[in-house]
């Protein structure tokens, strides 16, 4: 694959173990294996803002905190300082708003709903000298790469792609499934969309899924589009209402062990937002092969807390970041 522009071009980690560390780990968090790639634990949000965890106005917009935060963690270890980003599927704009604050230089939000795009530009569209921030209206999954291009402000492909996009194994043959949320038979349906798009682009991806997505289907689709996963960000979520009203294909993976659940102890099932940093052209760095994914996922679905604690212990092969948040925000899936 193509390198991308000199003006975008992403910083690829050299090999010390320094620079392999997760960024941003502060005092309070755990750290394990010093001497190589760190499992990293972070109990506060340290992107989104306080009023970013307060939902909408506007009822037709995409809102899940914690879900959130991942996918800008899993952004955040790819960007460096003044780096352009488009967000597929940027929803409320509050994930592009916290890229630019933590140093990207101009992020571009699409989104296919008009209400989103019109709360994202009331609420996180900016112009300084620090960053800039821009969202407009589309819909990426039936866009070719260069009508994508034709849609963003760049005038060179961005140094990264980043989506959060629909992701539950909620097959809708009739249509009527939730919009924001319905990823298709294997979760996979729009994730497909958004690795191609960043391929063609020669982009960097960001990209969050769930622990029920199919993760070893997904890494190999990452793998055969010539990008390997770097970083891990990892959260624990209830299922949600309408997930639950339709488990009939989430069960299925998890009983295979391609889609597994996390049960803890209040009995009530749970699983991982994965969010996954992926680089081109990385043979000199350590990454996670396609296999390792699910095995890693499995293991952390054994857990009894949400702290995933029978990671504690993983020789961590790439950098490893555990997110443990309250589940206590309403989410609204669309």
């Amino acid at each position: 694959m193509g390198a991308p522009p000199p003006n975008d071009a992403t910083h690829h980690p050299t090999d010390s173990t320094a620079d392999r560390r997760a960024p941003d780990s502060g005092a309070d968090d755990a750290t394990h294996h010093a001497t190589g790639p760190t499992l990293t634990r972070i109990s506060d949000y340290r992107h989104l803002r306080p009023a970013d965890r307060i939902p909408p106005q506007r009822p037709k917009v995409f809102f899940d905190p914690v879900d959130t935060e991942v996918g800008v963690w899993a952004t955040v270890d790819l960007i460096h300082p003044g780096a352009t980003v488009l967000d597929l599927g940027s929803g409320s704009g509050a994930p592009a708003a916290a890229v630019a604050r933590a140093g990207a230089g101009h992020v571009h939000g699409l989104d296919i709903s008009e209400d989103s795009v019109a709360w994202a530009v009331q609420h996180h569209a900016t112009e300084n000298a620090q960053a800039r921030v821009s969202f407009s209206r589309a819909d990426y999954s039936v866009l070719t790469p260069a009508q994508l291009l034709d849609a963003c402000p760049f005038s060179t492909p961005p140094g990264v792609v980043t989506s959060n996009p629909p992701y539950v194994p909620l097959p809708s043959p009739d249509g009527a499934g939730r919009r924001s949320i319905d990823g298709g038979a294997d979760g996979l349906d729009l994730v497909r969309r958004v690795v191609g798009h960043a391929k063609a682009l020669g982009s960097d991806l960001a990209v969050t899924i769930g622990s029920y997505s199919s993760p070893r289907r997904a890494a190999s689709l990452l793998y055969d589009h010539g990008y390997q996963v770097s970083a891990i960000t990892l959260g624990v979520l209830r299922l949600g209402d309408y997930t639950l009203a339709n488990m009939a294909r989430v069960s299925e993976l998890d009983a295979t062990g391609e889609g597994p659940l996390l049960r803890i102890d209040d009995g009530i099932p749970h699983y991982i937002v994965v969010g996954l940093s992926c680089r081109r052209d990385i043979a000199s760095t350590v990454v996670l092969p396609p296999q390792e994914l699910l095995e890693l996922l499995q293991l952390a679905c054994r857990s009894r807390t949400p702290m995933l604690e029978t990671l504690d212990t993983l020789p961590a092969p790439i950098p490893l970041r555990i997110v443990n948040l309250p589940d206590e925000h309403r989410r609204l899936h669309v």
